[in-house]
């Protein structure tokens, strides 16, 4: 009898529950059916049972994080896992259960959850070892700390390690000195998992991923339609998932998926058709969108007509790369990496870049107010409230700013968050759609 390899039980019960979702939702009728959720489901499922493969074959498989420039990695034909983007998809079907494991864990509870859950999915074996993983030492110093302690303990223990170092500048010399580290990682995975780098093949990759951000832009101009003809978060959701976690990044499958929701919101747009009846509210969400977040549209959509226009997950501020060459094209990446990917965009700049992100989104997807979620554990997100309130007095939208936890519901109590919100929404003039019937 074969060895169970150790790490795979918890990947193979992601796989069964993903399928079960899968099948229920292609047993509803055709026109009740979501095509597009259903896409994210099996490749959820389909990277699962990549990383699977991998470990039952001997196959290289690296673990990494969003932003480790994926298009690399999957042009040389390597397996990549996110650690912790299983446990937090699966945490809202399975009443929180590793929500709950995670408060046992002695650490810190107010530092960020996603750091903490990194630390618990390696401690806990929650995947097979890696081949090697990839350190992100960006946006903040939670980072270096959760990576030293892979280096010691759990699934990661022992695995070899490259970690991408930064810089804070936005000028060419800055994205060359990144580049350069790019080249040092593909060295990299070239000698640890015993596969052979291809310029064609990145290039090939990244023209793909090109169309597929420039389709995203044009999604999200659609959403500065009145009514929005997109709904709360869930698209920019998908994509996010698509783009850097789940699909290996260049694969025509994403850029078709993304082709048919453009046209969607271009013909709901074209109609008038809004994705929330009654529309009277446009919020703009300066954050990465939480994981609660569809609770939280459904709440907004049915009591206030409120629809989020826009986040920091959707944002889009990817710059078409030059393949024609690979130094062009490692440029690109560097940039890509470090100055367009959401929340590192944002953590690793000044609090300009910040306002002038929020100031921007607002006007564009004529939103008229902002929720700022204020995660738990950043500290810059403690520190920036004030330049907030100054940007959003300039703009004359009125801005709510609350603490929550972005990867835990637990953190905030949904009815008190709620209850402000509607306090907030009441205090400057409008109605809940109840009292307008």
């Amino acid at each position: 009898m074969t060895a169970k390899i150790p790490g795979t039980e918890r990947i193979e019960e992601y796989v069964t529950r993903l399928t079960g979702m899968i099948d229920q939702m292609k047993a509803l009728p055709a026109e009740q059916q979501n095509p597009l959720a259903i896409f994210l489901l099996e490749a959820l499922r389909e990277r699962d049972q990549r990383v699977l493969h991998a470990a039952a074959a001997g196959e290289p498989f690296i673990v990494s994080w969003y932003g480790n420039l994926p298009e690399i990695s999957d042009s040389m034909g390597i397996v990549d896992y996110n650690p912790i983007s299983d446990i937090f998809f699966h945490l809202g079907v399975t009443n929180h259960a590793d929500a709950y494991e995670l408060d046992k864990l002695d650490f810190d509870p107010h530092v960020c959850t996603l750091i903490r859950f990194g630390i618990y999915a390696m401690k806990h074996h929650l995947m097979p070892k890696p081949t090697a993983f990839v350190a992100m030492a960006e946006p903040c110093d939670g980072q270096l700390m959760i990576h030293q302690s892979w280096e010691e303990i759990g699934a990661a223990a022992g695995a070899p390690v490259y970690q991408i170092d930064p810089t804070y500048g936005t000028t060419e010399r800055d994205y060359r000195y990144v580049a350069d580290q790019l080249r040092e990682l593909i060295a990299f995975y070239e000698k640890h998992c015993g596969v052979k780098y291809s310029f064609e093949k990145l290039k090939a990759v990244v023209d793909e991923t090109n169309v597929q951000y420039d389709l995203w832009k044009q999604v999200n101009q659609c959403a500065s339609a009145i009514p929005c003809p997109l709904p709360s978060f869930a698209v920019n959701d998908a994509f996010w998932y698509l783009m850097q976690h789940l699909i290996p990044c260049g694969d025509k499958r994403v850029t078709q998926a993304m082709r048919a929701v453009l046209d969607m919101a271009k013909k709901n747009a074209a109609n008038h058709v809004g994705a929330v009846p009654h529309e009277q509210i446009r919020v703009y969400w300066p954050d990465l969108n939480p994981l609660w977040d569809m609770r939280l549209a459904d709440w907004l959509a049915k009591e206030w007509g409120a629809v989020v226009v826009g986040s920091f997950t959707g944002l889009t501020p990817y710059e078409w790369i030059d393949t024609s060459s690979e130094e062009s094209t490692l440029l690109g990446l560097a940039r890509r990496g470090t100055t367009e990917v959401p929340m590192i965009r944002q953590g690793r700049g000044t609090v300009d870049l910040f306002t002038e992100d929020l100031t921007r989104e607002v006007q564009n997807l004529n939103a008229n107010c902002v929720i700022f979620p204020g995660h738990m554990g950043h500290k810059d997100q403690s520190g920036i409230a004030k330049f907030l309130r100054e940007a959003c007095r300039d703009l004359d939208v009125p801005l709510l700013s609350m603490t929550t936890d972005l990867f835990d519901s637990r953190c905030e109590n949904f009815d008190k968050m709620t209850s402000d919100i509607s306090n907030f929404f009441s205090a400057h003039g409008w109605k809940p759609l109840r009292e307008q019937r």
